[in-house]
């Protein structure tokens, strides 16, 4: 009987953990960046332009990475990224996102720019900008993120990919 009780209450607990920090969490998560996208579409839009400047300059890259401080390229073969500081008009484009970690484009994701969302603890979010003619919720499950919301053309938010494992293989 104490058993019984004892898995009843972890089942009930989980379950409230699960509603709570699950699909719930990923629609108030959503929310707010959707909004925050909204607020700041132009901004994204030319960052977006940037990322794929950068991506002409460097064709062979097989990762681009842009953060606040540093814009890291990896090309074919180097165990490194090389990096190089932002300049002072990507910091400015870079800070008028508010709220994005990192900027990425890599060679196996053609013509897909991800803006991903850290905050303070996991899950993480991205916001995906790729050609209007991505199956971004066939895109999206093929790669492990949970969930889809589609914002405007070409602009979708992909919910986090709960396998740590295959979180780690996408952005490498």
């Amino acid at each position: 009987m104490v058993t019984a009780l004892f898995l009843a209450w972890q089942v009930i607990v989980l379950g409230v953990l699960e509603t709570h920090f699950g699909s719930g969490y990923d629609d108030r998560r959503f929310d707010t960046l959707e909004a925050r996208f909204e607020h700041r579409q132009e901004a994204f839009a030319e960052a977006d332009a940037r990322m794929s400047e950068l991506a002409a300059v460097h064709p062979r890259a097989e990762r681009i990475g842009w953060s606040l401080a540093l814009i890291c390229v990896r090309e074919p073969g180097r165990a490194a990224d090389s990096c190089k500081p932002t300049s002072a008009r990507d910091k400015a484009r870079y800070e008028s996102l508010g709220g994005v970690d990192v900027i990425v484009r890599q060679s196996h994701d053609k013509h897909r720019t991800f803006f991903r969302f850290y905050a303070d603890d996991p899950p993480r979010y991205t916001l995906l900008h790729a050609p209007a003619d991505t199956d971004v919720s066939s895109y999206a499950a093929d790669r492990g993120f949970r969930t889809t919301r589609s914002l405007t053309s070409g602009w979708t938010l992909l919910g986090p990919i709960p396998d740590v494992h295959r979180e780690d293989e996408q952005w490498q």
